[in-house]
């Protein structure tokens, strides 16, 4: 029954991704299923070549990482990253030597994690480091495209993406010190917390609209943060079991380390910030002006 509804989660993940590309995005008609219908791509001709954020290069997570290095394309193909990931703090020595060949070929690379710059460094390969691209975007997009308040008055909003007996504490607690209600965003059906309002499998506007209306966010979630951040929202950020380095870099990077709880207490300061959240503007500013003149120079070939 649990693997069940976890597959229902999946599909209905998935589901809510597609919609909002679907409206959101220019996508060509193209289906590629299978690796070897990306060789159909690489022959296709275009400009550059962009391998996308986040953990594409995770050899658990992405089933091996094999497209992201782009060996379908052919050798005069411009081809990049942004804000990737590797998500480990080291690779199989087997996956060096690929990771080491692939990327090599790369007219540029740039990372979010300085730990992966340094990573992909000590191995050769020259890497810059940029923001995640939800924060390259300039906060007035999401704020046109967050949806209308879903829930009347203030509340505070849960978003939970792993099992942590800390974030349901931290969550209950500051709800008893604030007398707010909770309220939980959950994408599986398998999270339950007593007593909280949830809104399953939300579309990514009404996601939106529920993160920037919150109070407070309790959250395990990188982008839980970095939607925080970008709504100015109040939020306690409880470190998740695995990959925390993304987590705590973000925190670092705009200077809101204060809002990381390792224990249930360190709550109860962050419950008496109400109002909107404070951080470093002018560096995240810099970085989104850094992050397009990377995009912008390797899709021109600069």
């Amino acid at each position: 029954m649990y693997s069940m509804m976890r597959r229902r989660g999946a599909r209905e993940k998935t589901s809510v991704f597609r919609d909002f590309l679907v409206r959101r995005a220019r996508i060509s008609d193209e289906h590629y299923n299978y690796f070897e219908d990306l060789y159909r791509l690489g022959a296709q001709g275009y400009d550059a070549y962009c391998v996308g954020s986040d953990r594409v290069w995770d050899i658990e997570g992405c089933r091996g990482g094999q497209p992201f290095y782009l060996s379908f394309l052919p050798d005069d193909a411009r081809r990049f990253s942004f804000s990737s990931f590797i998500g480990m703090r080291a690779l199989p020595q087997d996956e060096e030597r690929r990771v080491r060949e692939g990327l090599s070929r790369f007219d540029g690379l740039s990372v979010r994690e300085a730990r992966t710059q340094e990573y992909l460094m000590s191995l050769g390969l020259e890497a810059e480091r940029h923001v995640d691209p939800t924060l390259a975007i300039p906060s007035q997009y999401w704020r046109r495209i967050s949806s209308a308040p879903l829930v009347s008055g203030p509340y505070i909003a849960v978003y939970q993406l792993h099992r942590n007996p800390l974030l349901v504490n931290a969550a209950s607690r500051m709800a008893k010190i604030t007398g707010l209600p909770l309220v939980r965003i959950d994408y599986w059906r398998t999270m339950r917390m007593p007593g909280a309002k949830a809104f399953v499998a939300p579309s990514v506007e009404e996601f939106l609209g529920l993160v920037k209306n919150a109070s407070f966010v309790v959250t395990d979630s990188y982008h839980g943060v970095a939607f925080s951040h970008i709504f100015e929202t109040q939020f306690a950020a409880v470190p998740p079991p695995h990959c925390s380095i993304r987590l705590l870099a973000i925190l670092n990077r705009l200077g809101t380390d204060r809002n990381l709880i390792r224990a249930v207490e360190q709550v109860d300061a962050i419950a008496l910030r109400w109002g909107a959240l404070t951080f470093n503007h002018e560096r995240l500013d810099r970085e989104r002006q850094r992050a397009s003149d990377y995009i912008r120079s390797q899709v021109l070939g600069a």
